[in-house]
């Protein structure tokens, strides 16, 4: 009679939610409004935080739809109107795969809109607005930094300028300022609140671009002058003319960067002797190829650092190559670079995106980070922007300089206070950037690089609580109709 009752009870509290649920009407204009608001957000940075906030507002309100399959629907519906417009160089890239990997990316969105529905149905509304930031970064986290296709573009942080919300970022982190939005777009989102509930969404963003960011290192502090070339499809005498070219115009610089791949073999001799009789350090992208006895020969797209009297002083392997392209293998060890120039970490294009291995240079206590990389002219500006986006979003994270040197744009110079010193545009062949840049004792990571694991596991003990709990239900229809 107990199992009767409490199936009875589920049975009506189904129907009560479906009853609440808000009409096909309503469901298709949140959709609309929760994409619109997105991308206008990535179209005026400079109101990004308000319209992404309430995107992210109707976003949740999709919980309210009828049925979890609708919600499900709803959320993987505004997953692929945030990422397909923004990712059609995929196209260029993957060819027809793109649309699996647009999928693949906004199925993440969707399983945190059903999961919330399910919260909410399970445990109430209180405790829905309570989950959302939790299982927000917990499911973020998944699909930025840990499962297989993990990809980092196009979260809410994300979207952010760096220059405004620099102490945002040095605090909270890009995955921290997204929980927190999400928290403050669920609180607003439950129908119950009155009016006063809109004060949130207003305040917010002018509360995070208020947080300090890092202290920039004073004209007492250590500085080196820094200079790069940007360049796609060099050849070995390329090189030694783009280097000279940027002598020529920055003769003070002590390290020279070149881009990814600049070389598909280590670094030449003739790259050796310029260094020597130059005596600068050179930073350059190259491969180094290996071949063992019981497996068939392989690489590592690795970075370089020759020293002024010509010898190689220190290199580093990509520790994530691109997925379906040949990017070489993974990283076997990461280190940073302790030279007469300052402690340098290296990572290498795509690494860049990713918190666990900015993370680990940071740990290394790198006071600069620098980045070659490799964007292909084909593939559009867009595709050159995103990718750069990241570049001044990790200076104000970690509170360190960071200088971007691309093949063919955006090769940036970033401050920990998320500004900008200098910019190349695309394709900007042989464009030279440069600046001199002072160096921090050391950078920090911010708190949602200690929150993230701890949502991730309550995500999924969540997810199980309720799969375990729905079988149990299901498990008793079958005896009630028996």
């Amino acid at each position: 009679m107990a199992a009767a009752a409490d199936l009875l009870a589920e049975e009506v509290t189904d129907a009560i939610e479906v009853r609440r649920g808000g009409s096909w009407q309503e469901w298709t204009l949140e959709i609309v409004l929760s994409v619109g608001l997105f991308q206008a957000g990535l179209s005026f940075p400079q109101l990004s935080g308000w319209l992404v906030l309430l995107s992210l507002v109707f976003l949740l309100r999709l919980r309210r739809a009828a049925t979890m399959r609708r919600a499900f629907y709803g959320g993987l519906l505004v997953g692929l109107g945030i990422v397909a417009p923004q990712l059609t160089f995929f196209f260029h890239v993957f060819g027809s795969l793109a649309f699996a990997l647009w999928f693949a990316l906004a199925v993440w969105v969707a399983a945190f809109v059903a999961l919330g529905k399910a919260v909410e149905q399970r445990f109430g509304r209180e405790w829905g607005v309570v989950a959302a930031p939790v299982l927000w970064l917990g499911l973020e986290f998944t699909r930025c930094e840990v499962w297989p296709l993990k990809f980092t573009w196009l979260t809410p942080g994300f979207v952010l300028p760096a220059a405004n919300y620099a102490g945002a970022f040095h605090w909270l982190g890009v995955y921290g300022i997204g929980a927190l939005m999400v928290y403050g777009a669920a609180w607003v989102a439950d129908s119950s609140r009155g009016p006063i509930k809109w004060v949130l969404p207003a305040l917010l963003p002018l509360g995070l671009m208020g947080l300090p960011h890092a202290k920039l290192s004073g004209d007492n502090g250590k500085s080196i002058v820094v200079a790069g070339v940007q360049r796609e499809d060099t050849y070995p005498q390329q090189v030694i003319e783009d280097l000279n070219e940027a002598l020529r115009q920055v003769p003070e610089a002590k390290l020279y960067v070149l881009s990814e791949y600049s070389y598909q073999d280590a670094p030449p001799p003739e790259l050796l002797e310029w260094c020597r009789q130059n005596a600068r350090h050179v930073l350059v992208g190259g491969v180094e190829h290996h071949r063992d006895k019981h497996v068939e020969e392989h690489f590592y797209n690795m970075a370089y650092i020759i020293g002024p009297d010509g010898k190689l002083v220190h290199k580093q392997a990509k520790s994530v190559p691109i997925q379906f392209m040949s990017d070489g293998e993974p990283a076997q060890v990461q280190s940073v670079w302790d030279g007469p120039l300052g402690r340098i970490g290296v990572a290498i294009c795509y690494d860049m995106n990713y918190a666990r291995v900015m993370d680990g240079l940071i740990g290394g206590e790198a006071a600069l980070l620098v980045i070659p990389a490799m964007d292909v002219i084909s593939w559009g500006e867009r595709a050159h922007r995103l990718s750069a986006q990241l570049a001044a979003v990790r200076a104000a994270e970690y509170g360190v300089p960071l200088f971007r040197l691309a093949s063919s744009g955006y090769s940036r110079i970033a401050l920990p206070n998320g500004k900008l010193m200098q910019e190349t545009s695309v394709p900007g062949q042989g464009e030279v950037i440069h600046g001199r840049i002072y160096l921090p004792e050391k950078g920090r990571r911010p708190l949602d690089r200690w929150l993230a694991w701890p949502c991730v596991v309550a995500t999924l003990g969540l997810m199980v609580f309720l799969l375990v709990e729905k079988a149990r239900k299901m498990d008793r229809a079958k005896q009630k109709a028996a």
